[in-house]
């Protein structure tokens, strides 16, 4: 499996990410690409889609409270996802988190 280089800001919770073996919801973003962490599994797993399962009317998804922003490991950097034409782009926040 290949390591993750980000993170979306918010838990898969809230885009409706589940255990796709248990079906519980006690998980976290994996070090891995595509996967979640299982607390009660305690497996890396795929998980079920949530709302990455269908298309995302992605400006509306503010008003359910979701972002779409980033944490990227290797820069030590949030990126904010910002709509430019057709296409979405992601362009740091600002500054580097400091430890």
């Amino acid at each position: 499996m290949k390591k993750r280089k980000w993170v979306y800001l918010q838990n898969p919770k809230k885009y409706e990410i589940s255990c796709d073996l248990c079906g519980g919801n006690n998980i976290e973003w994996s070090e891995y690409e595509g996967m979640i962490w299982c607390y009660d599994c305690e497996k890396d797993t795929r998980g079920n889609g949530g709302v990455f399962d269908g298309p995302i009317p992605i400006n509306a998804a503010g008003f359910f409270g979701l972002t779409f922003d980033r944490y990227y490991f290797k820069e030590n950097e949030v990126r904010r996802y910002e709509i430019r034409g057709n296409k979405i782009k992601y362009v740091p926040l600002c500054c580097p988190i400091k430890p």
